[in-house]
């Protein structure tokens, strides 16, 4: 039970804080935040020094479900909302993965260190939660076993999660007038995790109408048996949770293809923690995990048997319990990201952008498409619309919006969030919007910031010769042209005519 307690407590303190494991997409065309560089590590922020306060510069979460929404499992009878399995079985895949994560920022720091290099460092919780349902467990909840005489079904769910901390330092560089790299290395901390290696539990109806169950399972955990001791208290052993050490790296670059086109691509979190602390691993033996139920013996019942049921229901407890021993230390993988994207800007300030993203974690590889317009109103308020299709879900409007006040910038971006306060607005509650959806990223905070990077613009030349070996401790410079054109007009020079010599005194 104390596990249970931690599962949920671990859940509610990463989740209602609001990864990602997933993609952020609309994130990506906000570079007007910091916290662009976590989705690519060689887009520059606009502003040239960022400061990120514990707790309030960034509180990101995002939900995931590629099977269902509250309408799937429920119809209105009389005006009455019930539940509806039949309706929720048709509707399903074969494996429907629910996904849940979080990411609240320690602190962050941002500085370019001159117009060709940016340098951050940033430390950040978070966790990840996924689960796995088998169409065939709910397709056995709504049908019962009479579809499944003499064939069978595996109805064994799956289940992995992990928390960490993370802290890293990074880098964009300039490389060109087109080519921009950055990439962060990143130093992880384990906190707890659950990572299923196998599971089935195979149900089988024989011709005689026999019932027969057969499970197997191998998990690993860290750092969650502890709480099944009695008076344990994490502040007091904070230093068990400090062995799981891991690394990661993020990888980013952009190109400017043409003089409006941009394109970028990314790969974060490609990495991995070993386990050490608080190990412990929970197998079934396929072997001894079996158990057939043959019926209910009514002549037991008709003697008024008591202990009849229970007995039965002991036997099926005792086949099915876990075995529980402490293992050695064990590596999992981070779930990882990759972004593939292109923004043209159609004049200036206001550009339009296109984002394909997908996410590999274990045996799972989800992926998806990302329509964004994006407008700069000067250096006072960034917007972002967008559009998603991801996980069977079409009806995602993000939005981003940014409100610079410097030193103080506010933001608000997310995925599939526009349709929250439309909902609110037309019916005063949240219900249509909730009940229908499958994608959900949100991320909010407060940033510090200074000196707004405006950028080469229409009306500036520059001269570089920092590049040209032959000129000693040459530097760039911008010299304001107010307007007029940048090419130097040629002089036109006068010709004299010489008149012709006389012949006169020849």
């Amino acid at each position: 039970m104390r596990k249970i307690q931690f599962l949920l407590i671990l859940c509610a303190g990463f989740i209602g804080t609001a990864t990602f494991a997933q993609t952020e997409s609309t994130l990506y065309f906000m570079n007007s935040l910091p916290q662009v560089m976590d989705v690519n590590p060689a887009i520059m922020p606009r502003y040239k020094l960022s400061i990120g306060l514990p707790g309030i510069s960034s509180v990101a979460g995002v939900y995931s479900n590629n099977g269902f929404t509250y309408n799937d499992i429920t119809s209105k009878s009389n005006g009455v909302v019930v539940g509806d399995l039949s309706k929720l079985s048709e509707n399903l895949p074969e494996k429907n993965y629910i996904a849940v994560g979080a990411q609240v920022d320690v602190f962050r720091f941002g500085m370019r260190i001159n117009p060709k290099m940016y340098l951050m460092f940033s430390s950040s919780l978070k966790g990840y939660s996924r689960s796995m349902l088998p169409k065939g467990l709910s397709s056995l909840l709504v049908d019962g076993t009479g579809p499944l005489v003499g064939s069978y079904i595996n109805t064994a769910p799956q289940q992995e999660g992990l928390s960490y901390l993370e802290t890293g330092i990074g880098m964009a560089y300039q490389a060109s007038d087109k080519f921009t790299f950055g990439g962060r290395l990143k130093y992880l901390k384990g906190i707890a995790n659950v990572t299923t290696e196998s599971s089935s539990l195979v149900v089988q109806v024989a011709d005689t109408y026999l019932i027969t169950a057969t499970a197997g399972a191998n998990i690993k955990t860290s750092g969650i048996d502890n709480f099944n001791k009695s008076g344990y208290n994490v502040g007091d052993h904070w230093g068990d949770y400090t062995n799981n050490t891991g690394w990661g790296l993020d990888l980013g670059a952009t190109y400017k293809f043409m003089d409006k086109l941009t394109l970028g691509a990314s790969l974060i979190d490609i990495g991995f923690i070993n386990w050490k602390n608080n190990t412990v691993q929970y197998t079934l033996d396929p072997s001894v995990a079996t158990y057939t139920f043959g019926g209910v013996d009514m002549t037991q019942l008709l003697n008024k048997n008591s202990d009849y049921l229970s007995d039965q229901w002991d036997q099926a407890k005792e086949k099915f319990k876990m075995n529980e021993v402490p293992t050695g230390s064990y590596t999992t993988m981070l779930p990882s990201k990759f972004y593939l994207s292109g923004n043209y800007e159609l004049m200036e300030s206001l550009s339009i952008g296109a984002l394909f993203f997908s996410e590999q974690f274990r045996d799972r590889y989800s992926a998806g498409m990302t329509a964004a317009v994006n407008k700069n109103f000067g250096k006072i308020l960034t917007t972002s619309l967008s559009y998603t299709v991801s996980n069977r879900s079409y009806n995602n409007i993000g939005v981003g919006l940014s409100v610079n006040a410097s030193p103080v910038q506010l933001y608000i971006v997310g995925d599939n969030l526009l349709r929250a306060p439309v909902s609110l607005i037309a019916n005063q509650n949240l219900n249509s919007y909730v009940n229908s959806s499958q994608l959900l990223t949100v991320r909010a905070g407060l940033n510090l910031v200074f000196g707004w990077d405006k950028g080469k613009t229409k009306t500036q030349a520059v001269k570089d010769d920092s590049h040209n070996p032959k000129l000693n401790n040459s530097k760039a410079t911008v010299k304001p042209t107010y307007g007029r054109s940048t090419q130097k007009k040629k002089k036109k020079t006068k010709q004299l005519k010489v008149a012709p010599k006389s012949k006169v005194g020849r």
